[in-house]
């Protein structure tokens, strides 16, 4: 019961925080496109390419239905993350024209959604964030339940935007690349563009997104190289399209070979719209163990995306 009530408390103290906690709560209503249109892309219909470690047992459709529905899709609804989240997206952002949303579902023992969101407005870029940084690092990252608001470089936002455009043209329907890393976070990312000079046949609303969990853990030198290298989408899609969600694969196979080259377009990219929104990296983006000590010395820039090139802990047959 005093996990309902701090829930509650918490949904309402965003609400005041909008702007939209004023009066009665019954009179609130949705502005913007989010009261216009509706948001699959806040939805989890993801489709997994799940790649399991030689530890785990075969796994059934039924099965892994069962694990995405208990790692994610259960715990992810019931977070106050989750929930603070949505109702800045109904409220906060009020006629926006785009809209970027990072989610980053914590797992291994314990289940928070952070989230990094950011509009693009008539009234200029909006950033909102749970998201604080953990221990002296600037790497590491933990949810919490106090949103804030800050400030966006546009320069860097405006390119994300241009990086995310070109994944539109090569997207397949919104994939997941799920790796048996249990300790690591799964990473959401949503792209929502209105388009107000659309024709009757044309969708008002045009989403992407693609999500990933525990993609690798790479040294130092790949890690830099993957920051600085060409995304190619076309070949991620090619290589999705061979394969087949809801399907698991095995560590060394070839499916996992070549759904980790996919793994890491996806991962660059993540990395690259985390750090041109809040400005810092997310070392467990590109491999670097959460649970891990901070790396001893933080770098600047994309760089910083080297870190620590720790272990991650061995995966447990309740995360496939």
């Amino acid at each position: 019961m005093k996990w309902v009530n701090s829930l509650g408390l918490a949904v309402v103290l965003c609400l005041v925080a909008c702007g939209c906690g004023q009066g009665d709560l019954r009179d609130y209503e949705s502005v913007g496109p989010s009261a216009e249109l509706l948001l699959p892309s806040l939805g989890l219909g993801f489709n997994p390419f799940f790649v399991l470690g030689p530890n785990d047992p075969p796994f059934t459709v039924l099965n892994l239905l069962a694990c995405y529905t208990r790692e994610v899709s259960g715990p992810r609804s019931a977070t106050e993350g989750f929930r603070i989240l949505c109702a800045l997206v109904n409220r906060y952002f009020g006629d926006w024209e785009r809209l970027v949303i990072i989610e980053r579902l914590q797992r291994g023992g314990w289940v928070a959604t952070g989230f990094i969101a950011v509009a693009v407005t008539p009234d200029g870029i909006k950033g909102v964030t749970n998201l604080g940084v953990n221990g002296p690092d600037a790497g590491q990252w933990v949810a919490t339940t106090h949103p804030r608001v800050f400030a966006v470089d546009r320069a860097k936002f405006e390119s994300c935007l241009v990086e995310l455009d070109k994944f539109r043209q090569n997207a397949i329907w919104r994939p997941l690349l799920w790796y048996s890393y249990r300790d690591f976070p799964v990473y959401f990312v949503h792209d929502m563009k209105v388009n107000r000079k659309s024709s009757r046949d044309d969708w008002i609303l045009t989403t992407s997104a693609f999500a990933l969990c525990g993609w690798a853990v790479l040294p130092d030198g790949d890690r830099e190289r993957l920051l600085k290298g060409p995304r190619d989408y076309a070949r991620a899609e090619e290589i999705l399209s061979k394969y087949h969600p809801w399907q698991d694969y095995d560590v060394g196979s070839e499916a996992d070979k070549e759904l980790r080259k996919a793994g890491a377009t996806y991962a660059s990219l993540l990395s690259l719209v985390w750090e041109c929104t809040l400005g810092r990296p997310d070392y467990a983006v590109l491999g670097v163990d959460p649970l891990a000590p901070p790396p001893a010395k933080s770098a600047s820039g994309l760089e910083q995306g080297r870190g620590h090139s720790g272990a991650p802990t061995a995966p447990g047959p309740g995360s496939p």
